[in-house]
């Protein structure tokens, strides 16, 4: 019969023709999530040369075994590509070979990443299926044709290899952004790209550096700093708080729009609300996460540099000498500590920490902490913060301390006990993600609330700076349609950016409000103000009582160098091009010549340089050394 004696060969037509469509699919798709544009052309070539990459196998010799390795190749690639899907939704970004440092994190937040997955997703593996499918096909075990022929598969494989090799050369721009390279040759292509990228810079990183050039670039970036420093000094509360402690309260997953919604007739965060009225409330403040997440929040608002481009900062500046606001307060004479209620290896915590500068790390291993109470992901705020009431009222006896508190009750998925629900939710709201991220907002709130009323029962209130911000943003722009209906908010990418930061003084007894825009950058120079730090300080940050223009730029979490500033917003477009990118009034939204941003654009991208430029050749300890 004929379809005997062709068997194996519709056999690796079905498959070839399974593969190649979808896997074209949902690389166009994917492509279209990523970037709103469609490469068509580069993704149908990128999809043969995998096609042909992943059949090889089969074109050697056609058996079950052949087909395993084939299967499981296509298998791989594809799980790679919904790895991408989820982090993409949380990240808006990629994933990276840096990152494979990071995956023993996953075990800690499998909640989180299965709160990103949806039933629609079956769709990235319906080809997977049929190929699984492909399994029970009745091969022809006696069919001579297509045994044992080395030469061919390999050489299919080889052609396959130069065809992506080619597109990437020649469709990629090493300005592109990681998601505008994917749309345009694929993940496949873009991983292998990226890793190869990142194995150079690590080659090149290892040069010592003594070149006089660089020499001369730290001397200017030096003088930068310097400018930015002495306008600390221009602030009417510069010193206000010398000889104050410092608590700083980073607040997990808060956004600025929580603060005095109502829901219900009921304030979602009635202790911050009163809080902000004592004190000095930035509402136009926003996040500097990189792909370290609430670590790198950590990073950006201790040290006021930029984290590292491609991994968490505490793992790519595990050992780099740093200047964090801890370091800078040691030399002040602070005790000083951190406080997460967690596991301390989470995020290199604990081998990171010391290069922050903190004497003493309170987490659920420590022995003077009771890790009886927990909630989500480790200890409840509420028990955290009764815990490090007295440890710090010990401590102010001895002299002045900085205690770092990072929450931890308010983490995605937000699922939170009933008996800890303390809101009356209208039934639209009711199991939903809007639902839960703003009953987790009001638990996080009761436990502020009852620390700053232990606080003051304590007599450490009147001696002790607060500062209260968010790490980054709750709830996605998936979620936007139902926060439009039921709360009336319109989660934008620039109001899910934006976190709130108040700071409150011991000389203050009213409340101001400061609409500068800036970011958790601005938040160590802003501090150091106030304690009147005259030592040298290496802060690409602004104090925002004393800055003169507002601006926040980007580099990750969107498309690099995009800002929004005091005139215009800018988006980045992601091909690196900045005359492609759009240019709209801050004020009405409307689209203007790309050269007005163009000022604040050059200024954000020179931010980056000098941020990488001091950690990736550790010159923040060259610059220490010489202020000696």
């Amino acid at each position: 019969m004929i379809f005997n004696k062709y068997r194996n060969l519709l056999f690796l037509f079905i498959v070839g023709l399974i593969l190649f469509l979808g896997w074209t699919w949902k690389s166009i798709y994917f492509s279209e999530v990523l970037v709103d544009v469609r490469h068509t052309k580069g993704l149908l070539i990128s999809s043969i040369g995998l096609l042909l990459i992943i059949i090889s196998p089969l074109l050697y010799k056609i058996t079950k075994w052949s087909y395993l390795v084939s299967f499981l190749l296509y298998a791989s690639v594809s799980f790679l590509l919904y790895a991408d899907v989820v982090y993409q939704r949380y990240y808006h970004s990629l994933l990276s070979i840096e990152l494979f440092k990071q995956a023993t994190q996953l075990g800690e937040v499998n909640d989180s990443v299965t709160s990103l997955m949806r039933a629609t997703d079956i769709f990235y593996f319906i080809d997977v299926l049929l190929l699984l499918v492909m399994f029970f096909y009745p091969l022809d075990q006696t069919a001579k044709k297509f045994r044992a022929r080395f030469g061919i598969s390999l050489g299919v494989a080889l052609v396959g290899i130069l065809i992506m090799k080619s597109i990437y050369t020649y469709l990629i721009d090493p300005n592109f952004t990681p998601a505008y390279k994917a749309s345009r040759v694929g993940i496949v292509g873009m991983h292998v790209g990226e890793t190869f990228h990142y194995y150079r810079q690590q080659a090149q990183a290892a040069e010592v550096f003594n070149q006089e050039e660089n020499i001369d670039q730290l001397q200017q970036i030096k003088k930068e700093l310097q400018k930015r420093q002495d306008l600390q000094k221009k602030s009417p509360y510069f010193g206000d708080a010398k000889g104050s402690n410092l608590i700083m309260i980073q607040a997990e997953s808060l956004n600025d729009y929580v603060i005095n919604l109502v829901v219900n007739n009921q304030e979602v965060t009635p202790h911050l609300n009163a809080f902000v009225k004592e004190s000095s409330y930035y509402p136009n403040i926003y996040l500097q996460i990189g792909k370290g997440n609430t670590s790198d929040a950590e990073f950006v608002s201790n040290n006021s540099l930029y984290p590292s481009e491609n991994e968490a900062a505490y793992f790519a500046y595990e050992k780099t000498t740093l200047q964090s606001l801890a370091q800078i307060l040691k030399k002040e004479g602070y005790q000083t500590s951190a406080v997460h209620g967690n596991d301390p290896k989470f995020w290199n915590r604990l081998n990171a920490y010391p290069a922050q500068g903190y004497d003493e790390f309170y987490s659920i291993e420590h022995p003077d902490i009771d890790s009886s109470k927990q909630l989500g992901l480790g200890i409840s705020d509420i028990s955290m913060f009764d815990q490090m009431i007295p440890i710090w009222k010990k401590q102010s006896e001895k002299g002045p301390f900085y205690g770092f508190f990072i929450t931890l009750s308010n983490h995605r998925p937000f699922k939170l006990p009933k008996e800890e629900q303390l809101l009356d939710l209208p039934q639209d709201l009711m199991n939903t993600q809007v639902g839960d991220y703003l009953q987790n907002v009001r638990y996080a709130d009761e436990a502020f609330g009852k620390f700053i009323s232990d606080l003051k029962k304590e007599g450490l209130y009147d001696d002790t700076v607060i500062a209260f911000y968010g790490d980054h943003y709750g709830l996605l722009q998936s979620e936007s349609d139902l926060m439009k209906k039921t709360i009336n908010i319109r989660n934008t990418q620039k109001e899910m950016f934006n976190i709130p930061l108040v700071i409150h003084r011991p000389t203050q007894s009213e409340g101001e409000v400061n609409k500068i825009i800036g970011s958790q950058m601005d938040i160590a120079p802003t501090l150091t103000s106030l304690f009147g730090v005259e030592q040298p300080l290496y802060q690409i940050g602004y104090d925002l009582n004393v800055k003169k223009e507002g601006y926040v730029g980007f580099r990750h979490e969107t498309t690099p160098y995009t800002f929004f500033s005091t005139e215009y917003d800018f988006r980045m477009s992601p091909d690196g091009v900045f005359e492609n990118g759009i240019c709209a009034s801050t004020s009405t939204g409307t689209k203007v010549d790309v050269n007005n941003c163009k000022a604040y654009y050059d200024r954000v991208r020179y931010e980056a340089e000098i941020s990488d430029f001091l950690l990736q050749n550790n010159a923040i300890e060259r610059l220490l050394n010489e202020a000696k």
